[in-house]
């Protein structure tokens, strides 16, 4: 399906969009097709044909301003910029090169136009599944993270980290333990409720959903959303409106914290995102709804 300027959402629309990674082509041309599935905004991955960001010192005012500047002008706020990178690789001169980047990525934030970046902690053994991080590789993530903060705070950034389930940070007691050892204001995390809660069975589904929001609801300025299915194969993420994650449930738990928070649309293809994108918007009530059913803000 090809982006039509027609689906136009309203004007005081919640802020919807997607990883700009996952349309082709220059920053115009992504820009364009946000614009024209109706989203309301983009988290940004820095990497476009002919403006690559992988070498810290090509990191310039000026390319980051040509990467950001299209959306902007098409009325796509930049929610918050995307680092992806392994920040426990067990290659250490890899492990160094995604830390330098990380760096400069963060001082140069503000020059896409967002004060957030996203990134995550990554792991020792990319792809397989977590047994618990080792105390020894835990102290280094604390270590990494305590600079890359200091560095975010000194630019005036918000450093959210994204959970993965084969990740160090894996599940919310994680989280809840870098913000008890790394207590900086400037430390954040993405609300991603999958990710937080693909090991948590059906039957506890809502509890946990309800304890995961809680917890981290303040801390939690952004949301990336899928959804979560369980069937005879297993667990599994697919797109928004195909699982049975309570959407109604969780976007009045976001309300009571994060009510204005961007939310991404993941796991999806381009021409998927018209249903997706309705599919949340249809739950936007649910936003101005108290969880004990009250209608408080």
């Amino acid at each position: 399906m090809e982006p039509s300027l027609d689906a136009r959402p309203a004007a005081l629309d919640h802020p919807l969009g997607v990883a700009s990674h996952l349309f082709r082509g220059t920053p115009e041309a992504v820009a364009a097709a946000c614009r024209g599935y109706g989203l309301t905004c983009v988290q940004l991955t820095p990497n476009f044909p002919g403006l690559s960001f992988q070498e810290p010192a090509g990191i310039t005012p000026e390319r980051c301003h040509r990467a950001a500047v299209p959306f902007h002008a098409a009325g796509i706020p930049v929610a918050a910029l995307f680092v992806p990178g392994n920040l426990l690789d067990a290659n250490l001169h890899r492990r160094h090169c995604a830390v330098v980047r990380l760096h400069a990525l963060l001082r140069h934030c503000r020059d896409f136009g967002t004060d957030r970046c996203v990134t995550e902690s990554g792991c020792l053994c990319p792809g397989a599944p977590s047994a618990g991080c080792p105390p020894e590789l835990w102290a280094e993530l604390g270590l990494i993270l305590a600079e890359a903060l200091r560095v975010a705070a000194d630019h005036g950034v918000t450093l959210l980290l994204k959970p993965e389930p084969t990740h160090a940070l894996a599940s919310v007691a994680d989280a809840l333990r870098l913000r008890e050892e790394l207590p900086h204001a400037n430390l954040g995390f993405v609300l991603d409720p999958v990710n937080f809660l693909l090991h948590d069975g059906p039957a506890h589904l809502s509890g946990a959903l309800e304890r995961l929001v809680g917890a981290l609801g303040p801390h939690a300025p952004l949301v990336h959303a899928k959804d979560i299915c369980f069937d005879d194969n297993g667990v599994s993420a697919p797109r928004a409106g195909w699982g049975v994650l309570d959407y109604d449930l969780f976007l009045r738990l976001l309300g009571r914290h994060q009510p204005a928070a961007p939310i991404i649309l993941e796991h999806l293809q381009p021409q998927e995102v018209p249903e997706a994108a309705a599919y949340l918007r249809s739950h936007w009530p649910a936003l101005r709804e108290a969880p004990d059913g009250s209608g408080a803000p």
